[in-house]
């Protein structure tokens, strides 16, 4: 039996309007601050509007602390220079992730939103996040999954068969970048369910591999037999066409030479 792992992958995000209500600073302050990034988006979303996070939410509370204390901006650009980003924000965010919209995952794995929703409620797939005005937002990893989903589909897996791939990917997921939030026994039996499943698809890979060898043989060899046959009734065709023609060109000409003969009695 599945247990999902008790992690939940979704957490809020902020655009740059929540962004400012939540950390308090002037607008201008936080441009400066991005400008001198000592202050980053946590990523952006379909590669143009930027987003933060709570990590994002964290060091600005802490640099609205350094402003409440009496530091000015200048001050402030030095002081988060010198000790860095916070180390909560720091292993969260890492380079910063790129989400998408369910518009945009449906175009990049050429499907349409209505699909996206349809696996959602099935439980196959998830958002990671929330965008202020309630969309959607999915990691750059549900692109990987959502191939799969199609490929599995091809296959001949129902939903629910996929969904116990969908939902052990996830787990794999939060066990590569939350291992400290989870049970290490939790951890490895999960791991052993991932092994098991990675192990049952590689065999049936292979069982499809050597299905898709002998169709191949089998198309080849039809697509041979197709060109023979129909090289033989384009020849017949013709040899048809040439016959019908020499026949018509015959009786026109015994036509012209009755013609002749009548002239000639006259």
């Amino acid at each position: 039996m599945n247990v999902n792992v008790e992690v939940s992958m979704a957490e809020p995000i902020y655009d740059k309007k929540e962004f400012l209500k939540k950390v308090a600073l002037a607008e201008e302050t936080v441009d400066a601050l991005l400008k001198a990034q000592v202050l980053r988006p946590a990523g952006r979303v379909d590669d143009e509007m930027p987003y933060f996070d709570e990590g994002s939410a964290e060091a600005g509370e802490a640099i609205a602390k350094l402003f409440e204390i009496g530091y000015d901006l200048d001050e402030v650009i030095r002081i988060r220079r010198k000790i860095g980003l916070p180390k909560k924000r720091a292993a969260r965010t890492g380079k910063g992730r790129h989400l998408l919209t369910v518009g945009a995952l449906a175009k990049r794995i050429d499907s349409n939103a209505r699909t996206i929703k349809h696996w959602e409620e099935k439980g196959i797939i998830e958002p990671d996040s929330y965008s202020p005005g309630g969309f959607r937002i999915y990691g750059e990893h549900y692109v990987k999954l959502c191939l799969l989903i199609q490929d599995l589909q091809l296959f001949g897996y129902s939903l629910d068969e996929i969904k116990i791939f969908a939902d052990l990917f996830r787990d794999f997921l939060a066990i590569r970048d939350r291992p400290d939030d989870l049970d290490p026994a939790l951890i490895l039996k999960k791991a052993g369910r991932m092994k098991e499943q990675v192990a049952g698809l590689n065999s049936k890979m292979r069982l499809f591999e050597k299905g898709i060898d002998r169709w191949r043989g089998l198309l080849k060899q039809k697509q041979r037999e197709l060109s023979i046959m129909t090289a033989k009734i384009e020849k017949k065709h013709r040899k048809g066409g040439k016959d019908a023609g020499t026949a018509k060109a015959a009786v026109k000409g015994d036509g012209q030479k009755k013609s002749k003969k009548t002239n000639s009695k006259g």
